[in-house]
């Protein structure tokens, strides 16, 4: 009876969220077959749950920031920006401001960067330059390095004695190396606020789904330099050996001066009120007036998602961007595992006529998300969709380019976890000039790439076909 009443309990919940028809009808599957598993796993990882107290909280506190931002940034855009957006990306950066409130900012300077150690070495540059504050977000933190890590230590500590606020944010999942050892007991003595994002345990289970992660990348001096991509805070030797098959990691990141900066401050902020017990009562120093500092034509678009008001922003606008694109569609991602309508998306751009290839790493550092991602591959291969295996490491660049006329970056993976779980953030540049930057950047991958032919994939295993079948229906917990 106790059994009974556990299935209808948790088949009843699962119909009332009308979540996706293939997610809802997995979790019912694995409720009939193991109804006491089933519905442990289905209330610790089925939904997305920030938890009540603290979703209400992030809600009101965010809201506030936004409204105060909007109201600043109202003001700093001239009349003459407004309604002039190129017919190209004017749908995106339309459902971009509804949906997030951050508007397309223009006159912004950019810098894309794909190596590790230039990236460090120019954060530490800045943060020694840094006259109010440093906001750093990273899901990764490595551990204790002796070499270009510990150098941005010491550039935080620096900045800390010498008046300029420096905050910290690390996932508690992803750091937690970093946060048992020397580096955040130096950080923290010093002055540096360090804070534990999304922190777990065996309580925080029964109230906050324990899987969801802050996954962003994100570094902001001032409110007028800002970092964001796919670098985590690591060097070139991070996972790098005999034990990860893998190989290095090959990044991107963007590094921007002007008002997108002061965007991607906000959401920061956004984050760290969310785990921290700060108060923040002056909102102009985090975002600065630009109006004296024009000239840059760059136009950037910040789109971030995660649990809350906007779940799914970046997801809405991938296929917003994949729909405009006409020409050319040429996509960098280390874990490709799409939904239906991402598919469907990828396969439509296809066969109208666009050039869609997509670069994924030859070998994965998890061999399970790979099977899902392969298991993708014979219906769009069909479609006209040219897919390329990297051979230098793992691809973990996430990049876009749109018919070389604007390009997206940022922390945001081809992935159920990236679309509806994580905490993410994705940056739209509307910029042709550095669409082809970013573009020529995505062909050094191209040219140490092989191409995953229609015929060959036709001729696999059965038992191969199987595994990455198999390993298809889990894609909603990847």
């Amino acid at each position: 009876m106790a059994e009974l009443a556990i299935r209808i309990a948790v088949a009843a919940q699962i119909i009332y969220r009308r979540r996706p028809v293939n997610v809802s009808l997995m979790w019912l599957a694995v409720l009939a077959f193991l109804p006491f598993v089933g519905a442990l796993l289905y209330f610790m990882i089925g939904e997305s749950r920030l938890g009540s107290r603290r979703l209400r909280r992030y809600i009101a506190l965010t809201k506030d920031l936004d409204e105060r931002a909007g109201t600043l940034w109202r003001h700093q855009q001239p009349d003459e920006d407004k309604d002039h957006e190129p017919e190209a990306w004017a749908p995106v950066a339309r459902f971009g401001t509804a949906v997030t409130g951050l508007p397309p900012l223009r006159d912004n300077k950019l810098t894309l960067m794909a190596d590790a150690h230039q990236v460090l070495a120019a954060l530490v540059t800045d943060i020694d330059a840094a006259k109010s504050h440093c906001h750093l977000l990273y899901y990764i933190w490595q551990k204790d390095n002796p070499g270009p890590i510990e150098e941005v230590v010491d550039a935080l500590v620096r900045a800390t004695a010498r008046g300029v606020e420096c905050r910290v944010l690390v996932d508690a999942v992803g750091a937690k190396h970093f946060l048992r050892g020397r580096m955040v007991r130096r950080l923290r003595e010093s002055g540096v606020n360090v804070v534990v994002a999304l922190p777990v345990g065996i309580l925080r289970m029964f109230f906050d789904r324990i899987d969801l992660r802050n996954h962003r990348k994100i570094a902001v001096i001032d409110g007028t330099i800002a970092y964001c991509g796919s670098h985590n805070m690591i060097d070139s030797s991070f996972r790098v050996g005999w034990i990860w098959p893998a190989g290095p990691y090959f990044d991107s990141t963007i590094r921007i001066v002007g008002p997108a900066a002061a965007a991607l401050n906000l959401v920061f902020l956004h984050d760290w009120l969310l785990d921290s017990e700060e108060k923040l009562e002056d909102l102009k120093k985090y975002v600065p007036d630009f109006r004296k500092q024009r000239g840059h034509s760059s136009a950037i678009q910040i789109i971030p998602s995660g649990p809350g008001p906007a779940p799914d922003a970046i997801h809405q606008a991938l296929l917003t961007t994949i729909y405009l694109a006409r020409e050319e569609l040429l996509m960098t991602t280390p874990y490709f595992i799409p939904d239906e309508a991402m598919n469907k998306a990828l396969q439509s751009a296809a066969r109208r006529g666009v050039s869609v290839t997509l670069v994924m790493p030859e070998e994965s550092d998890s061999w399970l998300v790979a099977a899902a991602s392969r298991a993708h591959y014979i219906d769009l291969l069909e479609a006209g969709v040219k897919i390329l295996h990297f051979r230098g490491g793992l691809m973990h660049s996430k990049t876009i380019t749109v018919d070389r006329k604007f390009g997206l970056i940022g922390s945001t993976n081809f992935d159920a976890r990236s679309f509806w779980l994580n905490f993410e953030v994705t940056v739209f540049v509307f910029d042709d000039d550095f669409a082809s930057v970013m573009r020529y950047m995505q062909m050094s991958y191209v040219s140490d790439s092989y191409e995953v032919t229609l015929e060959e994939w036709r001729k696999r295993r059965f038992w191969h076909m199987y595994r990455d079948n198999a390993a298809q229906l889990l894609s909603p917990l990847l």
